[in-house]
Order: structure tokens, then C-alpha cells, then sequence
């Protein structure tokens, strides 16, 4: 099979387009035919080394994985050829810990692609516990924006952020992926959403997912117009997938009481924290990474309502990954972008 392979963490550049073995089924895992393969910054990060640099080369990265069954292991039920299904876009490596709970916490638990083979191939070979009947009737290619951006949504929107009817919510990075993402999930629970995007025309991409209000990086004080928005009051969530940068934006940003919730670092991951301040205003700080088969379920049922939908930039062929990734680190998406083989 054809697979896009990295030798060596790098640039860009390390990916080489080439001819790997097709993998056979092993007792009780699938091998799935790839549609689609979606890409997150996780990937630009995985691909550096920034992420793990004990995985063994060469190695096939991506998270994001839908595509239809091709061959069945022993010892597997309930799929059969040809069915559309979805890899779950995280899951613990170690068999002994694919009961844990919450399975996002278990000591083996990674991002697909990042130990075994992702979804930047033909053919990808996954446990069968971790494979997903696509009953979502949604094209193949927009699907894949979904998993990890879903999965991460639900967990730190609904479960950490706790947000609910008439919650007001700030969420950075309103045109990524991730924030798109966000968005969505906060208004499908009844929230009223105020996000902050870089470029003009990400304005519209974030209005389009349900955004209430669009202020520009840059150009409006972000503290200043999230007063405005709450008399004053602050934010009652913020969630933050940008960093340090934005650190102490985003504490100034909340209300006595309220919840930050963060799971990015695009602009760094270290920052100054001003204890007195985080006590005084009874702040709650939640780290978030990924989220449980539950939650991704509970976020399926929703894109397949129309509640939720895929944001799908562009489209790149497998042998592009190279482009893709520059193109993710030009910080020029809108959405999301995927890989067809």
C-alpha cells in the first residue's frame, strides 16, 4: 500500500511518499480502508518531536480516521466488509487498560497515530474496541474533520466547563478546528458564545458555526469587550486551545468562580500565574486531553442530528502531507483539513 512515512522528526520536508507493507488482521483488530484522514496541530507537533521521541521509525501518523472495514481479525464481532466505520482518535496501547475510567486517563492512553500506525495511509490497522460503526450518513471527507475535534469539544466544553443553558462562554481561537468545534457544542447546550479569530475572513467562519459575537486578535481588547458582553461580571467559561499568549487575557477574562479550561499551546506552553489573584477570584484551572468513548458518542448523536457540523477547509491528497502541514502552520485554516488516499 501507499502510505505518506516520516523517517525522523523534522520539517515538513521528512515526509517521503512511499510503498509500506498492507497490514494483515491480528486477533481482534480490523484493518480499515481509508476514505479520509483528518489532520490537527497535534499532527505538526507529533511530527517535530515536540510530542514523544521514543516512537519507533518509520513511522505513519493521523488521528482522525474514517473509512470502511477490509479485513476482520479473530475473535471479531459485529462488523463485516465494506462497512463504514470511524477509528476512535484515542485510545490506551496497553490491552490491560482499554477498561479504564475515564479511559482518557489512563497511563497508556495517546492520540491515534502517535505509537501505532495512523490514518496517513491506504490501509491502517486498529483493535476492533476501537473502531466505530459510521451510522452518520455524512460524506466520508467532512466526517474526518470530526473525531479528535469532537472528542476534545465534549470533554472540555460540557464535561470540565460545565457549560449549560444561558452559560456565556468565551472560546479562543473561534476558525480552528478545535474552536469551531467548541463553539458548536457550547450552543447545541444552550450557551451564549463570544469568540476572538486572527483574519477578517475568519470572522465568518465563526459566525457560521453559531458564534453570538466576533471580536478580531489585535484589534479589540479582548478583557475589555468580554466586560461589555457580561455587564461587567466576566465570563462564566473560557476555553483556551492557544497558549500563553493569551494566559492572562483569558484570567481576566472570567467571573468570580469561573472555569478556564485549556488544551492547547500554539503559542507556548509556559506563563507567569498570579496566585493571590487566582484565589481571590475563586478560579477553577482545568487541564484538558481528549475525552472518553462516551463523550464522542454523546458528539456523534449530535453531528448526526445536525446539531453539530463538519467544518472542512480543504482537501489534500495523501502524497501532500508535506503541504498540509505548512499549510496548518500558516495558521490560514478555516475548519479543518483532511487527506484522501
Amino acid at each position: 500500500m501507499k502510505a505518506t512515512v516520516i523517517h525522523d522528526f523534522g520539517t515538513p520536508a521528512a515526509f517521503s511518499y512511499e510503498d509500506v507493507p498492507t497490514p494483515e488482521p491480528a486477533d481482534g483488530h480490523v484493518v480499515v480502508k481509508v476514505a479520509a484522514c483528518g489532520l490537527n496541530r497535534y499532527d505538526l507537533y507529533l511530527r517535530m518531536g515536540g510530542i514523544k521521541r521514543d516512537i519507533k521509525m518509520p513511522h505513519v501518523m493521523g488521528a482522525d480516521i474514517t473509512g470502511n472495514i477490509a479485513a476482520i481479525g479473530d475473535g471479531v464481532t459485529g462488523f463485516s466488509e465494506g462497512q463504514r466505520v470511524i477509528v476512535a482518535p484515542g485510545f490506551p496501547i496497553d490491552p490491560k487498560e482499554w477498561d479504564y475510567e475515564p479511559i482518557n486517563q489512563a497511563a497508556s492512553y495517546c492520540v491515534t497515530g502517535t505509537y501505532l500506525w495512523g490514518g496517513y495511509a491506504e490501509y491502517t490497522h486498529v483493535p476492533a474496541r476501537f473502531v466505530i460503526p459510521d451510522d452518520t450518513n455524512l460524506p466520508q471527507d467532512q466526517l474526518a474533520t470530526a473525531p479528535l475535534c469532537l472528542t476534545t469539544a465534549m470533554h472540555a466544553v460540557k464535561t470540565l466547563g460545565e457549560v449549560g443553558e444561558r452559560s456565556k462562554v468565551f472560546i479562543q481561537a473561534g476558525a480552528s478546528g478545535s474552536g469551531s468545534m467548541c463553539i458548536q457544542v457550547a450552543k447545541a447546550l444552550g450557551a451564549e458564545v463570544m469568540t476572538i479569530v486572527g483574519a477578517e475572513p475568519k470572522v465568518e467562519t465563526a459566525e457560521s458555526v453559531g458564534a453570538d459575537y466576533v471580536i478580531r486578535r489585535g484589534i479589540d481588547d479582548q478583557v475589555q469587550r468580554v466586560r461589555d458582553w457580561t455587564d461587567g461580571r466576566g465570563a462564566d467559561v473560557v476555553i483556551d486551545n492557544v497558549g500563553s499568549e493569551v494566559f492572562q487575557a483569558n484570567m481576566e477574562s472570567l467571573r468570580v468562580g469561573g472555569i478556564f479550561v485549556n488544551f492547547g499551546l500554539v503559542s507556548g506552553y509556559r506563563t507567569e500565574f498570579n496566585l493571590k489573584n487566582f484565589f481571590f477570584s475563586h478560579h477553577i484551572l482545568k487541564g484538558s486531553m481528549m475525552g472518553t468513548e462516551a463523550e464522542l458518542a454523546e458528539g456523534l448523536a449530535l453531528l448526526k442530528l445536525g446539531k453539530i457540523k463538519p467544518v472542512l477547509d480543504r482537501t489534500f491528497a495523501l502524497n501532500d502531507a508535506a503541504a498540509v502541514h505548512e499549510y496548518i502552520d500558516s495558521r490560514a485554516v478555516r475548519g479543518n483539513v483532511v487527506l484522501i488516499p
